[in-house]
C-alpha cells in the first residue's frame, strides 16, 4: 500500500492544547499512550481529551505489556479506536485480545527491527497492522532514533513507520511504502507538543500530494 494516501499518526499527546493543535491541522491518528514514561495518560485523563478529540481523528491507544482488561475497559469506553501493542505480546495474546473485541475493531502491532526477519516473523502474526520502530536494547519504543528503513521488505500486511522521523526526512519516509508516518518526540519543544511543529510536518506531507 502507498503512503500517497496521506496517512499521519503523531503520538503522545497529554494535554488539551495538543488536542487543540490537532483539530486545526488535522492528522489521521492520534496516539494515547498508557504504558509507562513520560507520556503515560491515566484511563480518566485519556478520556477527557478523547471527547475534545474531532471524531474523525482516530485515537490509538499505545501499550506495552498490559493487561488485558485495561485495554479492553478503554476500548468498550470508546476512549481509543485502535489498540497498538508495543511490548512482548505474541499470537495468542493478540488471538485473545481479538476474541473479545468488535469485529472491526483494529489492532497495530509493533516490531522493533534489527533484521528484516524480524518484519517477516511479525507478518504472520494476526494484528491488522504492523508498526516498524528502531531497535534500542532494554527500551520498547520511544527511542527518537531510525533505522535503515531500505531493510524493509516489500509485505502484503499495511504498516506504520516510526522511529525518529521529522522535518528534515519526512521526505524520504514518504518515499517508503508506509500506510501511516508515525511521529512524536520530532514534534515537541521542551517535552511538549508544539502547535508550529504540528503544523509544518502537516503541510509538508499534504504539500506533496
Amino acid at each position: 500500500m502507498s503512503f500517497k494516501e496521506n496517512r499521519i499518526k503523531i503520538c503522545g499527546l497529554t494535554r488539551k492544547e495538543d488536542i487543540q493543535a490537532v483539530n486545526i491541522w488535522k492528522p489521521d491518528y492520534i496516539g494515547f499512550v498508557f504504558a509507562p514514561g513520560k507520556r503515560q495518560l491515566t484511563a480518566s485523563k485519556a478520556k477527557n481529551l478523547k471527547e475534545l478529540l474531532l471524531p474523525k481523528i482516530r485515537a490509538v491507544g499505545v501499550f506495552v505489556n498490559s493487561p488485558m482488561e485495561d485495554i479492553l475497559a478503554l476500548a468498550e469506553q470508546k476512549t481509543i479506536d485502535f489498540i497498538q501493542l508495543h511490548g512482548d505480546e505474541n499470537c495468542n495474546y493478540i488471538l485473545e485480545l481479538k476474541k473479545h473485541l468488535a469485529s472491526d475493531f483494529p489492532i497495530i502491532k509493533a516490531v522493533r527491527v534489527q533484521a528484516e526477519t524480524d518484519i517477516r516473523q511479525a507478518e504472520s502474526l494476526p494484528a491488522d497492522f504492523l508498526l516498524f520502530d528502531t531497535y534500542t536494547k532494554g527500551v520498547y519504543g520511544g527511542s527518537g532514533k531510525t533505522f535503515d528503513w531500505s531493510m524493509i521488505p516489500a509485505i502484503k500486511k499495511p504498516w506504520f513507520l516510526a522511529g525518529g522521523i521529522d522535518a528534515a526526512n519526512i521526505r524520504l519516509a514518504m518515499e517508503t511504502d508506509a500506510f501511516c508516518l508515525d511521529l512524536s518526540s520530532s514534534l515537541e519543544t521542551e517535552g511538549k507538543k508544539d502547535s508550529e511543529k504540528i503544523k509544518e510536518i502537516i503541510q509538508i506531507i499534504r504539500s506533496e500530494h
